[in-house]
């Protein structure tokens, strides 16, 4: 399932979200933040991934929460990513709100 949002396209990150490029994919989210009250991330299942791209998404996630914006996955967290995140302990005792950004749990 995956989220989109009226008038809202989602941005397509590349298939390398990792160390040696997070710098341009900071960039990317960033710019995308900046023109979007809502910006909502579209990553691929197939994507690489390590814990540089989850560091990145938490820090973004908070920036627009504090900008009163929001960011959003486009699907629930699958592949690499979910894997990052179950390696990294972010899937052990999760909030309610995580679950919901990270795995698309409904909020109880």
């Amino acid at each position: 399932m995956s989220i989109t949002l009226p008038g809202d396209a989602p941005l397509t990150l590349p298939a390398s979200l990792t160390i040696k490029n997070i710098s341009a994919v900071r960039e990317m989210i960033l710019d995308f933040m900046n023109n979007n009250s809502t910006a909502v991330l579209d990553i691929d299942e197939e994507a690489q991934v390590d814990l540089s791209f989850v560091q990145l998404v938490v820090s973004a996630r908070k920036q627009a929460e504090a900008g009163e914006g929001r960011l959003l996955l486009a699907r629930p967290a699958a592949g690499d990513l979910y894997d990052v995140l179950k390696r990294g302990g972010f899937l052990d005792a999760m909030t309610p709100e995580a679950a919901h950004f990270w795995l698309h749990q409904e909020k109880n």
